[in-house]
């Protein structure tokens, strides 16, 4: 967190004999009642620092008894003097040559909660004291290693910047450049400490789709400045602070529009930098000092021990046929500027052979444009290869997989053909999205393959409501409905009529009453009852939902209570709230709202900058020529001589599946025959042209009810596979208008 005191009023310097820096006393020192206390025998000095800690703590605070309090000032020095070194001598971000103000002066740290009630306090700042010299202001805690000062160093070096180098700075009183001090302060730490390279990775990854300026993961966007090093070497990175301009007298420059300028590109040419870097996020693809390979090991960390932190890492589509292999992107995973969604695909033709018609909607607003294409790896999820980049706003790619190749990707980038430099907060209505629509052949994107979820069904079995995953951890009611892709762990308890259905994600928690649970919406922990409804991306963590509150978009909330009829989505992550209101944004000046203050759904607050949308028409997304399979289908080895016939007997025993009613228009009975007791039969239904739509593990039970609509949107003839210990039996299925 950065922090600056500007006072331009008259200074006095106090030399010290011994040091070749000298100290700087700041005016708050004189007129501050805490600061006032100051004393040379509660401080400590190395070449480069100067550390004034208050009386609490007394003149030797290594030996206070109070651990969290308790600090060796030396110790603080060293780490300090080390992050110097790297950040100053190594990196040269700024220059302390003996003309400028870093030259002369040491920097200041300020001990916070050692000066008593009312004196500077809180965990960690950066800036500067007077427009002079840098400093911080740290609690004792945040000193035990370099990862917090590390950070606010930086700030403090981003405050001298301005002071001796570039007065003309665009970052410097300008608000919305105020999220790259952060940014940058994060790339420095890693840097030091590459450990670091993988940190927050959750909120990353839940936040993809926002626009690169975000204030929701401005902590964490450091990423494109390690592809900037990689590229441009990290002497660029230092430019961007250096060469930055005021446009104005009250106005600076972006970041990405310094870049821009510094590379005498254009808007396009930025566009294709972006989307260079963010297809690396595919495989964590950053050589630069290992951090690649440490930010994919705690990303494939968390997939195995803590998965319910991934959050929204892949973009789940919307199907609009299956039958035609269409769909499209929601509202709430609609990329925004220069954010990004990666779309596995699942091939289903033995050639590997994928083509996708993309489409973008142009008319949501007037800078609506795309960067896409393809990104394959190899078995350890390492990159293999990356495909054209895709720039037309309605166009056709193709890419056909290598035989060491394992997964395809499909990345696409929100490309603003004009840029927009964001206010502080400006909240999800402001902010603009760019949504688009696919037609894949001869693959099926994200949640559509047969084996979705699949690493995570163990110790569990198949709920008889609907067929969804449940762990045999959890308690499940007879009378609450799990869809089929849905998936319940962990501890939770699941009562009532209570409908879990889409992609939900629900762990360890307790739902009851009529509430559903749907969309990707994933839930951990925490109470949910009434008729409360959490929806789209919403990710809750150990909050407490009732009433008839509807939590949506993509909210990000932990230990929360919302009751009554509460509105929660856009991109909010607010604090506790029962006042009915629609809440889409983050309280903030800049976007008019406050806590919990009722608003409503029509507030000028709420009111999308983004026109709506209506999906293309099926001729609007025909193939200009029809991609063909040279291979066969391979999932489940499905023939398709086999789909043609009514019931296909193979092994031994008289298997068979019945179904009831058929024709259908949405829920039917299936009843497997002859299959043999206490062993797991899969049930995979397959469209017309053969892909699979859907997967249902059958372990013991041999009778499920489903749903069409969970798994189609379009009427058609689909068939079911049942195959268990050699035996199979296929029929045909008929789904009505």
């Amino acid at each position: 967190m950065k922090k600056a005191l500007f006072v331009f009023v008259s200074l006095f310097i106090t030399t010290l004999v011994s040091a070749q820096k000298t100290v700087y006393i700041p005016p708050e020192f004189s007129t501050d009642p805490y600061l006032s206390t100051w004393s040379y025998s509660r401080s400590y000095q190395s070449a480069n620092f100067v550390v004034f800690w208050g009386s609490v703590v007394g003149t030797n605070p290594a030996t206070y008894s109070d651990p969290n309090l308790a600090f060796n000032p030396q110790a603080v020095c060293d780490t300090l003097e080390k992050i110097y070194i790297k950040f100053i001598t190594d990196i040269g971000f700024c220059s302390d040559a003996a003309t400028k103000n870093l030259g002369k002066y040491k920097l200041i740290i300020v001990m916070n909660d050692t000066w008593g009630t009312g004196g500077p306090s809180g965990w960690a700042f950066g800036g500067t004291y007077g427009n002079t010299i840098g400093a911080m202001w740290v609690h004792p805690n945040a000193t035990r290693d370099g990862g917090v000062t590390s950070h606010e160093l930086t700030h403090s070096l981003q405050g001298m910047i301005a002071i001796q180098e570039n007065a003309n700075c665009g970052f410097n009183d300008y608000e919305p450049a105020g999220f790259f001090w952060e940014t940058h302060a994060n790339f420095m730490r890693t840097q030091m400490y590459p450990r670091f390279a993988s940190d927050d990775l959750p909120r990353w990854m839940a936040t993809s789709m926002f626009h690169f300026s975000s204030t929701r993961h401005h902590y964490d966007a450091f990423k494109m400045l390690w592809y900037m090093q990689q590229t441009d070497g990290i002497t660029m990175v230092n430019r961007l602070w250096k060469e930055s301009i005021r446009t104005s007298s009250t106005a600076g420059e972006h970041p990405l529009m310094t870049y821009r300028r510094l590379k005498s590109w254009t808007q396009s040419q930025l566009n294709n930098f972006m989307y260079d870097y963010v297809k690396r996020e595919v495989a964590c693809d950053y050589t630069v000092n290992n951090f690649g390979a440490i930010y994919k090991a705690e990303r494939d960390r968390l997939k195995v021990q803590e998965p319910h932190y991934i959050w929204r890492l892949y973009t789940n589509l919307q199907q609009i046929s299956a039958t035609t292999g269409r769909y499209k992107i929601d509202n709430a995973s609609a990329p925004q500027d220069y954010g990004y969604n990666i779309i596995p695909l699942y091939t289903t033709c033995s050639a590997r052979n994928v083509t996708v018609k993309f489409k973008g909607h142009t008319e949501v607003n007037t800078t609506a444009g795309w960067r896409y294409g393809f990104v394959a790896t190899l078995a350890n999820g390492n990159i293999s290869r990356y495909g054209a980049t895709a720039t037309a706003n309605e166009g056709e790619i193709s890419f056909t997989m290598n035989s060491n190749e394992t997964q395809l990707y499909l990345v696409v980038m929100g490309a603003p053909t004009t840029h927009t430099t964001y206010v502080w907060e400006p909240g999800w209505p402001k902010i603009k999205r760019y949504p688009y629509e696919l037609r894949i052949a001869n693959a099926v994107p994200e949640g559509y393959q047969s084996t979705y979820r699949a690493a995570y069904k163990t110790n569990g079995h198949t709920h008889t409501n609907g067929g969804g995953w449940v762990a045999n951890s959890a308690t499940v009611a007879s009378t609450a409905y799990v869809g089929p892709k849905a998936i319940v762990l962990g501890n939770s308890v699941i009562t009532g009529t209570a409908q879990i259905t889409g992609n939900a994600w629900v762990e360890n928690a307790t739902v009851g009453n009529t509430v559903t649970i749907s969309g990707n919406a994933s839930v951990y922990g925490g109470s949910y009852t009434g008729s409360a409804v959490i929806t789209e991306n919403a990710v809750l963590t150990n909050c407490t939902v009732s009433g008839s509150a509807n939590v949506k978009g993509d909210a990000l909330e932990w230990g929360v209570t919302f009751g009554n009829g509460v509105v929660v989505g856009g991109d909010a992550e607010i604090g506790s709230c029962a006042t009915n209101g629609t809440y889409l944004q983050v309280p903030h000046p800049n976007n008019g709202r406050a806590d919990c203050d009722g608003q409503p759904a029509g507030h000028t607050s709420n009111i999308d900058v983004n026109s709506s949308w209506s999906q293309f028409t099926d001729a609007q997304m025909a193939w200009s020529s029809t991609p063909t399979c040279s291979g066969t289908i391979t999932p489940a080895a499905v023939d398709t001589a086999a789909l043609a016939t009514t019931v296909l007997k193979t092994g031994t025993g008289d298997a068979d599946i019945r179904i009831y009613p058929n024709p259908v228009n949405n829920q039917f009975t299936i009843t497997l025959q002859g299959f043999r007791s206490n062993t797991n039969v899969q049930v995979v239904i397959y469209n017309n042209q053969g892909a699979p739509v859907h997967l249902r593990d059958l372990q013991k039970t041999r009778t499920a009810t489903l749903r069409a609509k969970d798994w189609s949107t379009s009427p058609g003839v689909y068939y079911l596979r049942a195959s268990g210990s050699n035996q199979t039996a296929t029929r045909k299925l008929v789904i009505t208008e």
